[in-house]
Parts: structure tokens; C-alpha cells; sequence
């Protein structure tokens, strides 16, 4: 069957105007319901305001609160990523101002904004995927390969559950070594947020039981880590290396604990 542009055309503008809704909210604030969706299926709020000479498009600071569930805002708008979201901010033609990401549209050229704007925030949300699968792809082989540049490997036990104590599988350890004087240290590894707090509530678990170990816990990046998830952290764990980048440090504390 033989398309018909004008028919397609049409089709086109009633399923896209369908899909936009512009909604006044209780307090009065008008928001933008569009087909731009985070990944646990949330839409984006956009919200509406008038600027000088057209519309004015807000995400009022979700974007970032958002991402800080997961990292700490200051070190994810640091570095290599900060010049990324700088980046696409201006390829996209999108401010910034406190948290906030803006774009100012004249009222006839509200739609192409519309995409503009959706595209900046998904690419700056996405930012945070490519991270996260960064990290999960090298960390923990890179982690094995520096641990056997230090201790020798009868003197490691992997993924090791303890025998003595009771649901022992719920309790794994990175890794097992041998201590000073017959002790013995867990070292894990915390590439992310969700390892930190599972590293949490193992190590937790062990001093209730008042189990005589000393521990050593590595980052992929300890600034990726939420400021409150690394306090709990630090209130049950031992030494602390930053990152695998720095190996003298963990060279120094993994000696102490195993020579």
C-alpha cells in the first residue's frame, strides 16, 4: 500500500497531540505531562512559567535530586562528567542555575524546545547509567589483580563464608586473608551505592556477633558514594582506600593488617 504523506502527516500530529497534556497543578503551577520518562517509568516534570517572550521550561531541581539518590552531586557535576553536563547543556541550548535546568522558548517555537529540552535531560540522567556499567564492567577484576600484587594466594579465600556462624550465605565475604598473628580481615570491595550499603549491614552483623576481625573496604570512586551511605559505612568498617587508583595506599594498609 502506498503511503500517503499528507494522511501520515496528520496521523502523526493527532497521536503527538494526544500524548501532551498541559496540566494546572493544586498550588497553580502548570506542568507539561509529555513522553519523557525516567527509567523506573516517572515522567519528567516540566514545569511552565512565563519568560520574556514566550515560555519558560523548569525541572525545578528534579534532575539532580533525582541523581542524588545515587551519587553525590558535587562529585558528579566534578570532573570529567561536569564538563559532559556543561557540554550538553550548551549543545543543547539549556541553563542551569542552582540545580535547576531551564530552557526559554518563544511561544511558537515551544514544541521544538520541548524535544530539545527532553533530549539535554535524558543525556544528563544518562550520564549516570554509563557510570554505573563502567565501574560493574573492570572493578572487581581490577580489585583481584591488586590484591594478588600484595598477599600471596594461599593466603586469600574468595567469596568466603564463615563455617561457625549461622546463615552464613547471607554474610559473604569479598575476600578472606590472613591476619597478624593468626587474625584474620575481610576486604571488600564497593564499586556503588547498593554495595556500600550491603557492605553495611554484613559488617554490621559481624560486630553484633562480636566476631574479632579487622576490615578493609576499597572504592572505584569513594566520592560517588552518598554522603549519608558512607557515614553508616564508616561507623561499622575499617581502613578505607578512596580508590583502586590509589595503590600505594592500599598497599600500605593491606601490609599492616596481613605482614
Amino acid at each position: 500500500m502506498a503511503i500517503n504523506p499528507d494522511d501520515l502527516q496528520k496521523r502523526l500530529c493527532d497521536q503527538l497531540c494526544a500524548t501532551v497534556r498541559v496540566e494546572r497543578r493544586p498550588d497553580g503551577q502548570l506542568m507539561l505531562d509529555a513522553d519523557f520518562e525516567f527509567p523506573d517509568g516517572d515522567r519528567y516534570p516540566i514545569y511552565l512559567s512565563e519568560a520574556p517572550g514566550g515560555v519558560r521550561l523548569s525541572d525545578r531541581g528534579d534532575t539532580l535530586m533525582r541523581i542524588s539518590y545515587d551519587h553525590d552531586i558535587d562529585a558528579f557535576l566534578a570532573g570529567s562528567r561536569g564538563l559532559l553536563v556543561e557540554r550538553i547543556l550548551a549543545e543543547e541550548r539549556v541553563g542551569s542555575d542552582g540545580g535547576v535546568f531551564y530552557l526559554d522558548a518563544p511561544t511558537d517555537g515551544l514544541s521544538a524546545a520541548l524535544f530539545r529540552y527532553g533530549r539535554a535531560l535524558t543525556r544528563i540522567y544518562d550520564l549516570t547509567l554509563h557510570s554505573r556499567s563502567r565501574v560493574a564492567s573492570t572493578f572487581y577484576d581490577d580489585l583481584a589483580d591488586l590484591i594478588l600484587q600484595i598477599a600471596d594466594e594461599e593466603r586469600i579465600q574468595r567469596d568466603h563464608l564463615l563455617p561457625d556462624i549461622p546463615n552464613s550465605e547471607a554474610y559473604p565475604i569479598d575476600y578472606r586473608l590472613e591476619g597478624k598473628s593468626g587474625g584474620q580481615v575481610f576486604l571488600y570491595g564497593v564499586p556503588n551505592r547498593d554495595k556500600a550499603r550491603l557492605t553495611t549491614i554484613i559488617l554490621s552483623h559481624f560486630h553484633r556477633i562480636h566476631l574479632d576481625f579487622d576490615s578493609i573496604l576499597v572504592f572505584s570512586d569513594q566520592a560517588d558514594i552518598p554522603r549519608m551511605d558512607l557515614a553508616r559505612l564508616s561507623d561499622v568498617g575499617g581502613d578505607m582506600v578512596s580508590s583502586l587508583a590509589s595503590g600505594e595506599d592500599f598497599r600500605r594498609k593491606l601490609e599492616r593488617r596481613i605482614a
